[in-house]
């Protein structure tokens, strides 16, 4: 396997990035890249690479605040209609489908059988 260019002594945009935050973690994404331009004024820096790997650094030394991520619930009804907006009527056509089937999981099955034939 061939070593990589910065292991050889060149520029390594990560590694100086680490550098700079190690001795300053207060630093902004801005100022990393300024003071990379500054330290290596011949070297092309990209910006948007230099961001990627500000915010990585930043990850793996431990200097980012964790969020928390909040957990949303799903409300009920959320393909269409809510299940308290079902009509009276709708219900007890229901019920006696399943008193007449014999149980509600067999209902759903032929409800289920009866769509995918679209026989309304």
């Amino acid at each position: 396997m061939a070593k990589k260019k910065a292991s050889r002594g060149e520029f390594n945009m990560a590694a100086e990035i680490r550098t700079l935050l190690t001795k300053d973690p207060s630093l902004s994404g801005r100022q990393v890249v300024d003071g990379l331009k500054s330290k290596f004024p011949g070297q092309r820096i990209n910006e948007n690479s230099c961001s990627v790997a500000f915010s990585t650094a930043r990850r793996q030394l431990g200097i980012v605040s964790s969020r928390k991520k909040s957990v949303r619930r799903r409300k009920p009804g959320r393909n269409g209609q809510a299940a308290s907006s079902i009509s009276l009527t709708a219900l007890q056509a229901a019920r006696k489908l399943i008193a007449e089937v014999g149980g509600a999981e067999v209902a759903v099955a032929a409800i289920r059988q009866v769509d995918s034939l679209q026989i309304r």
